[in-house]
């Protein structure tokens, strides 16, 4: 049943990270891109605020990464701004470019990456990207418990310089997706006046949002599609007039391609691709995504600081019933039909794109149905005369599963799981018997809604392996599940804070630690890594899936004919 392994590895090689670019583009001309969602996108133009990937990839053309990484995701010299770190004297320095400017013409300030902080900082914002590590700032607490009108420690030198001053130094911060750095910025010009609990639904970042990447926005049609044009202010000029961005149905996406609707499609899922890898005027791109699938229990819930807290006699509270429903699920049989040789079973929640950093002795919950029922009866679960098990205080055993709707493929996945577990003996029913729309669900977890014990969901992680970990903190608002101990705190403390930690081998050590602890808790339970395939037409050139050669990327994108 597990053919994962050697399906990915003879995949792998066959697909190409980058279109053959041997080739003159011509300038001018208008890409059409496809992301296929079940959704729409929220479409706030701001990382700082955004809390869906959809609009994430959505808006990346307009606000990409000041930052530029090389292909191990350090950073390095050469992007819209550069960083200078300073260990002794604990500070890191953001220099902007002197080219670099909004597209309305204002040069891009050290006072919009200052502002950038501002937003997630700010309670009132209700950014859910503000998590424990910008704490590292000095004055950074402070001002998020609204003690403080300013943040201490960040110095705007000059015009063009932000020194960023913090209580400690870390090893994560020399990378892409560290916590510890925003990455983007906000136009404090164009921005100042909005109060912060407005801002993620002003017209300035939903309608006629300013950019400093490739392409600026001409015009918006709310979740559906954005009309971009070329940034003349941008640092490096784009070889493509225009560029239309637009949402297609996971139904829809591959007669879309079929009739050369778009140039390129974002965001293929695997059966999309089972459909279209053949075309003939288009080339699919892929790699290992940092990305996984996974089925989280909500043990906990938070209270009235912002803290998540363990419920005590929560529904899915022992961790018992949590392995015994992972063993109960199929998941290398699931992937083998829906997969379409591009998913494999994930066994750590680092997925396996990160190398060394993921621990490949951690095995998961490979399907076990004898196993998950022995745990289940030795632990005082028994089966009643309907098939269905008991609480061992002889109570119901209940459960709610919250999912989205999508694919005819996924719903066929969720109906699936639903039967394994009522084979186990534990009852799951969907909230309010059925699939829920994307923003609904992402609602629920984000708001800590009481309706449901299970939820399904993707993550898609930052680039450095490590920093994941800290939204597993009891302060992280992306704690879903409120999972809160003693244990799992000073685990992630020591590979993410402690000065050892700048020891690989005491990091590795300490990060395989805290993966086994995961793994044993079980209560978030990955299920699948994937291949991220992008397929893109043949008379297109520039574009690559390679870290650190794709910075500059949308201004290379053109034509060939």
């Amino acid at each position: 049943m597990v053919q994962s392994n050697f399906a990915r590895s003879v995949l792998a090689a066959e697909l190409p990270v980058k279109t053959h670019d041997t080739r003159p583009v011509k300038q001018g001309g208008t890409l059409h891109v496809g992301m296929v969602s079940d959704t729409s996108f929220k479409g706030v133009f701001s990382r700082e605020l955004n809390n869906d990937a959809a609009t994430t990839t959505a808006t990346a053309f307009a606000v990409p990464g000041l930052y530029r990484g090389n292909k191990n995701y350090q950073y390095v010299k050469g992007g819209l701004a550069d960083l200078t770190f300073d260990w002794q004297k604990k500070t890191i320095t953001a220099k902007v470019s002197p080219k670099a400017r909004w597209s309305d013409g204002k040069p891009l300030t050290s006072r919009d990456l200052a502002f950038s902080y501002e937003v997630l900082g700010n309670k009132d914002s209700g950014s859910g990207r503000y998590n424990e590590s910008f704490e590292e700032i000095e004055g950074m607490k402070e001002y998020h418990l609204g003690q403080a009108q300013k943040i201490s420690g960040l110095e705007e030198k000059d015009a063009k310089t932000l020194v960023i001053h913090y209580k400690a130094m870390h090893p994560a911060m020399r990378f892409q997706g560290s916590k510890y750095l925003s990455g983007t910025a906000l136009p404090y010009h164009y921005l100042k006046d909005i109060p912060m609990n407005k801002l993620a639904a002003s017209d300035e970042l939903r309608k006629k949002p300013l950019s400093y990447g490739a392409f600026a926005v001409k015009k918006i049609v709310p979740g559906e599609t954005i009309e971009y044009v070329a940034n003349k202010y941008y640092v490096k000029r784009p070889k493509l007039s225009k560029l239309t961005f637009e949402v297609v149905s996971t139904a829809q996406a591959a007669a879309a391609l079929k009739a050369k609707k778009f140039d390129m499609l974002l965001e293929e899922p695997s059966g999309v691709y089972a459909k279209v890898k053949d075309l003939k005027d288009f080339t699919v791109l892929g790699q290992k995504d940092l990305a996984y699938s996974y089925l989280g229990f909500k043990v906990g819930h938070v209270d009235q600081a912002g803290v998540s807290q363990m419920t005590k006699g929560a529904a899915v509270g022992d961790r018992t019933l949590r392995q015994a429903m992972a063993y109960a699920m199929n998941v290398d049989q699931v992937l083998k039909k829906f997969g379409y040789g591009l998913s494999y079973r994930a066994t750590t929640i680092v997925p396996d794109a990160f190398g060394k950093y993921h621990d490949s002795k951690v095995k998961g919950y490979p399907y076990d149905m004898q196993k998950a029922n022995t745990l289940l009866d030795k632990a005082g679960y028994k089966r009643q005369k309907d098939g269905y098990r008991t609480r061992p205080n002889g109570k119901p055993l209940k459960l709610k599963l919250l999912a989205s709707r999508g694919s005819k493929d996924f719903e066929a996945i969720v109906q699936n799981y639903l039967e394994q577990w009522k084979k186990l003996g534990v009852r799951v029913e969907l909230v309010n018997g059925r699939l829920q729309d994307y923003h609904t669900v992402t609602d629920k977890v984000l708001n800590d809604s009481h309706d449901f014990d299970m939820w399904m969901l993707g993550w898609s992680v930052g680039a450095e392996p490590t920093m994941h970990a800290l939204s597993y903190l009891p302060k992280a608002p992306y704690n879903f599940g409120h999972f809160a101990t003693k244990e799992n705190t000073e685990l992630i403390d020591s590979f993410t804070r402690s000065p050892k930690a700048f020891n690989q081998k005491y990091l590795l050590q300490q990060f395989y630690k805290w993966q086994a602890y995961m793994e044993k808790e079980a209560f978030i339970l990955p299920l699948s890594n994937d291949y991220a395939t992008v397929p893109v037409a043949k008379d297109v050139a520039g574009v690559t899936l390679e870290n650190g050669k794709d910075y500059y990327m949308w201004s290379e994108v053109g034509f060939t004919k």
